[in-house]
């Protein structure tokens, strides 16, 4: 099976080769190595982001460039600019009043703030999108922007920069997405095969995955480390301080209800999210207790330090208005004939 073609609508989305049909017969560890050989390959490339937003990217790097050319920049494509303005319109941005303008949004973000923007708004556009896995592809997503916030306020607190943690945290599981991905580009008239038993493989290999697509992104080398480490957080006998800060952040989403897995009933919840059911045993995308402690002590972090990035997170979730991804999925599982469920908290 290969990936989209250029004259194909969803072009970008990545090409690989994997035959799903098979994925029946393997054990877990069989499974994994399956997983991981797919993003290895050389035939594999990840999903192309925009032009424009590698330029931007690159642009950006410079403090002395001036936002006309970075407007000038984003005009050139017209759906990553509305992703752009969309997002400097949200809460979290725009407290001080409304926003309407290319040039006014790119004024409030600053410069800081633009590469983790441009980046949130091309994963939106070209990596968290699925058919096949739409319940799943959204709450990913949710859970990657919550993480990417979350990393930003413990990043405050030791000499990470805030906007390479954010960047860290929005692409820590971008590896599941590539997996999704891989899994769901099945052909026409197949069904994708159900996770329910692949969610296991799929936990241990999104760390490599992710830290694949990074690089074949040609982002930065520190960046692909710390994806590929963020539920290890250690590296050669040495606790990276960037995976550390992602390894604490993800953990924190849970207390916002932003875990991939919802924490308050995750073992619990019968629902299924676009035919695929939530993994009923174990823990999924969780790191271990032993691990969490090692990625604090690497950071340094107090228990009144802990404290105020938790306030931070809830001030953030508060002001960004966002229904939890629990609801969320409940409202679509409702909507598409199952139990309707109540759709806030």
């Amino acid at each position: 099976m290969g990936g989209r073609k250029p004259w194909q609508a969803d072009y970008g989305q990545g090409e690989h080769t994997i035959d799903c049909d098979q994925l029946g017969f393997l054990d877990e560890q069989a499974l994994t190595d399956r997983l991981v050989q797919t993003f290895d390959s050389p035939g594999y490339h990840p999903p192309r982001l925009p032009e424009v937003a590698t330029e931007l990217l690159a642009l950006s790097q410079d403090p002395d460039v001036e936002f006309r050319r970075i407007e000038s920049l984003l005009e050139r494509d017209a759906m990553l600019a509305g992703e752009v303005l969309s997002v400097a319109r949200s809460a979290f941005y725009a407290r001080s009043g409304s926003v309407v303008l290319l040039r006014e949004a790119l004024s409030r973000v600053g410069l800081e703030k633009l590469r983790g923007i441009v980046m949130q708004a091309a994963m939106t556009l070209r990596v968290f999108r699925s058919a096949s896995y739409r319940g799943w592809m959204e709450r990913l997503q949710a859970h990657c922007l919550a993480t990417a916030h979350v990393a930003r306020f413990v990043s405050r607190h030791t000499p990470i920069p805030e906007e390479q943690a954010f960047l860290c945290g929005l692409l820590h599981d971008v590896g599941i997405a590539g997996i999704l991905l891989v899994l769901g580009d099945v052909g026409r008239g197949k069904q994708p095969p159900a996770l329910d038993v692949l969610w296991p493989a799929i936990h241990a290999a999104h760390p490599k995955a992710g830290a694949r697509m990074v690089q074949l992104w040609g982002l930065p080398p520190d960046l692909a480390l710390a994806v590929g480490a963020h539920h290890q957080v250690r590296i050669e006998k040495f606790d990276h301080p960037l995976a550390a800060a992602n390894c604490l952040a993800e953990a924190l989403t849970a207390e916002l209800d932003m875990a991939l897995v919802p924490a308050g009933d995750g073992g619990e919840l019968k629902a299924e999210l676009a035919g695929s059911p939530l993994p009923l045993q174990g823990r999924i995308d969780q790191s271990d207790a032993l691990t969490l402690e090692r990625a604090r002590g690497a950071l340094a972090l107090t228990d009144s330090t802990l404290d105020r990035i938790r306030s931070d997170a809830r001030e953030w979730a508060r002001a960004s208005e966002t229904p939890t991804p629990a609801s969320e999925a409940r409202m679509r599982i409702g909507h598409s004939g199952g139990h309707a469920r109540g759709g806030g908290r």
